[in-house]
């Protein structure tokens, strides 16, 4: 199966691979293959392979909301690193899924292109970004996307933006889709501008923990600011293993070191138990789940 999957990839394949240092927690198991696509069209081939021999496969981006099983991944674990272009056309740019937002946001800030500025300092690639509908600090990727090109039911299809179905870090992409690049909207503005936008941001982000983790944990609630919650019933510090909730914001789980993916679960049933009983509030993960 290795050399089949090498074939079809047109790069890199690697076996018995831990996935630790493929999420942004630092946690996770081993992966039976990681396969590295060349270019679009080996990830069309690689896809359709897999999907008719039915074999269990995961497109895994920079993993900043998924964690991963620390039991590890028995089926192919997709990267979409080399599929990482930027193209710029008169009214729109091209992104490749694979590439990373902070690229995309030095690229339209330097050329003075309006938009991405906000998005400084999320983690990520611009696929999983449209997957879940990124955003921090007002910004989401929904208000740039023109359209998306994807693999759906063995076909590549291309949805305008309103077919996508974005809300609030939900797309249509979240399941049977494999997004391989983004059209996104091209507006001219003072570089200068921009680049005091970003540092802005910057300056908003310093606040959140330096540690290992996914970021927010828990999906924006309209009734209650979820990190304020959290800090009032007392869950700084608290933790179940090497997982704890950050003392410098309470929506966020680090990994002290050594703290496996069951850790970082039970202490997140722990926490939407409390916020149930205590608060009468039902809490919704925004990360993911991979085992």
């Amino acid at each position: 199966m290795f050399y089949k999957l090498k074939k079809l990839c047109g790069g890199c394949v690697k076996k018995n691979v831990s996935l630790k240092n493929f999420s942004t927690i630092k946690i996770g198991g081993r992966a039976k293959f990681v396969c590295y696509p060349k270019e679009k069209i080996n990830v069309i081939n690689l896809v359709n392979y897999l999907s008719k021999k039915h074999i269990k496969y995961y497109v895994l981006g920079n993993g900043s909301n998924v964690l991963i099983s620390s039991f590890g991944f028995s089926g192919v674990i997709i990267k979409l690193d080399n599929i990482n272009e930027i193209v710029e056309y008169d009214n729109y740019i091209q992104v490749g899924a694979g590439t990373m937002l902070a690229q995309v946001v030095n690229y339209y800030v330097l050329n003075g292109i309006a938009g991405f500025e906000q998005a400084v300092g999320i983690p990520g690639t611009i696929g999983g970004a449209v997957v879940m509908n990124a955003g921090a600090f007002k910004f989401e990727i929904k208000n740039l996307v023109i359209g998306v090109t994807a693999i759906h039911n063995g076909k590549v299809e291309y949805l305008i933006n309103s077919q996508c179905d974005f809300s609030y870090r939900h797309s249509i992409f979240n399941s049977d889709y494999i997004i391989l690049s983004v059209d996104l909207k091209k507006e001219l503005s003072d570089n200068k501008d921009l680049k005091l936008k970003m540092l802005e941001t910057i300056n908003s982000r310093a606040k959140l923990p330096k540690a290992p983790s996914l970021g927010s944990v828990f999906k924006r609630n309209p009734n209650v600011i979820v990190s304020k919650m959290l800090d009032e019933m007392g869950l700084k510090g608290f933790k179940v293993g090497d997982a704890m909730v950050s003392n410098e914001h309470a929506g966020v789980i680090i990994n002290l070191g050594n703290a496996t993916s069951s850790d970082v679960k039970m202490l997140i049933d722990i926490i939407k138990d409390k916020a149930l009983k205590e608060k009468n509030e039902q809490l919704l993960e925004e990360i993911r789940y991979l085992n």
